[in-house]
């Protein structure tokens, strides 16, 4: 799981300047970078202002987190196959500009 990748990769396609969107968060943007590099670990409460001020939900954020690393050997086959389909549902839902 790679929460500061994920949240870094949101930031951008949402289009938020780094040091914008930690001023949105309350955070330094020192701090931001350190999370967006995995070397700090955010804690919930931090996650839950980072996915409000992304506009999604937090259990979203988190899937998108995830990696095969964090699946069961048994499922990794299923999730290969699922997760194109169920991020791209993401995209359309929750990062897409709607015109």
């Amino acid at each position: 799981m790679n929460i500061g990748n994920a949240i870094k990769g949101l930031r951008k396609q949402k289009g938020f300047k780094q040091n914008d969107f930690a001023e949105i968060c309350g955070l330094s943007q020192s701090y931001l970078s350190l999370i967006e590099k995995g070397k700090k670990e955010p804690t919930l409460s931090l996650l839950k202002q980072i996915s409000s001020a992304l506009s999604m939900p937090l259990p979203i954020l988190v899937f998108l987190s995830l990696d095969m690393d964090d699946v069961a050997d048994s499922k990794k086959a299923a999730f290969k196959l699922l997760e194109p389909s169920i991020k791209g549902l993401i995209s359309d839902v929750f990062i897409a500009e709607t015109a």
